[in-house]
C-alpha cells in the first residue's frame, strides 16, 4: 500500500506545475552503445538510467543540451526521446543550434521549425509515469552545416496542449543541460538525442511535399 501511495504522489507532483515529470533516478551502470552508421553525435536512449522528462512545451518551457563536433558535419536529421501526456502528437518543434560560449549558449548559428509532418514517432516499448516513451525522428528541411567545435541544441515543442517531456538521465555528458523556465536555468541532467547525416524514413506523401520545395 505504501508503494501505491508513493506512486500516486509522484504522478500528482509531475502534473502540478513543476518543471519535469518527477525524478526516478538511475538504476544501473551506464553502458554506452556504439553509434549506428550515419551518426554525427549521439547521447543514446538508455532506459535503465532514465532520470526524468524535463518539460519542453512552449511557451513556458524549452530545453538545451551541448554537443561537440570533432570535424565539420552536415546535419540532415535529428532524434530525441520524449514522453507525451495527451493525444495529437507529434507537434511542430522549434530546433535551434548555438555556438558554445564558455559552457553556455552563445551565438545562434542555425534554426528551423520542423513541422509534425516531417517527423516519425516510434514507440520504445518502455513506459514510465504510466505513459509510453517515444523516439522522435525529425527530418530537417534546411540541413545544418556546422564546422568543428562545441555547440548547444535547444528544443521547444509548439502548440502542445499538455506537457511534453524530453527524456534525460543523471549527469553523464558534461556540462549539464539548460531548461527555459522564465529564462535559461542550469539543471543537473543530460538529454538523450542524436544528430545524423542521413534522412529520416518518412511517408511517400511527405517526401513528395519535401521534393516539391526544391
Amino acid at each position: 500500500m505504501k508503494t501505491l501511495i508513493f506512486s500516486l504522489v509522484v504522478v500528482a507532483v509531475a502534473f502540478a506545475g513543476d518543471t519535469n515529470f518527477g525524478y526516478i533516478g538511475s538504476r544501473s551502470t551506464y553502458d554506452p552503445q556504439p553509434p549506428t552508421d550515419g551518426t554525427i553525435y549521439e547521447q543514446p536512449y538508455d532506459f535503465p538510467n532514465l532520470g526524468t522528462g524535463i518539460y519542453i512545451h512552449s511557451p513556458q518551457f524549452a530545453g538545451a543540451d551541448n554537443f561537440t563536433l570533432a570535424s565539420a558535419a552536415e546535419v540532415k536529421s535529428l532524434s530525441f526521446w520524449a514522453v507525451f501526456t495527451g493525444p495529437g502528437h507529434p507537434f511542430d518543434i522549434a530546433v535551434d543550434i548555438y555556438e558554445d560560449a564558455s559552457g553556455s549558449m552563445g551565438t545562434h548559428v542555425w534554426g528551423e521549425t520542423v513541422p509534425a509532418a516531417y517527423q516519425t514517432e516510434t514507440l520504445t516499448g518502455d513506459q514510465s509515469w504510466g505513459l509510453n516513451l517515444y523516439r522522435n525522428d525529425l527530418q530537417l528541411q534546411s540541413y545544418a552545416n556546422l564546422v568543428a567545435g562545441d555547440y548547444w541544441m535547444s528544443l521547444s515543442v509548439l502548440g502542445a496542449p499538455n506537457p511534453v517531456g524530453w527524456l534525460v538521465c543523471d549527469p553523464t555528458y558534461p556540462p549539464n543541460m539548460f531548461q527555459y523556465i522564465d529564462g535559461w536555468t542550469v539543471i543537473g541532467f543530460d538529454g538523450w538525442f542524436g544528430l545524423y547525416n542521413h534522412d529520416v524514413a518518412l511517408s511517400r506523401s511527405t517526401w513528395g511535399s519535401i521534393k516539391s520545395t526544391f
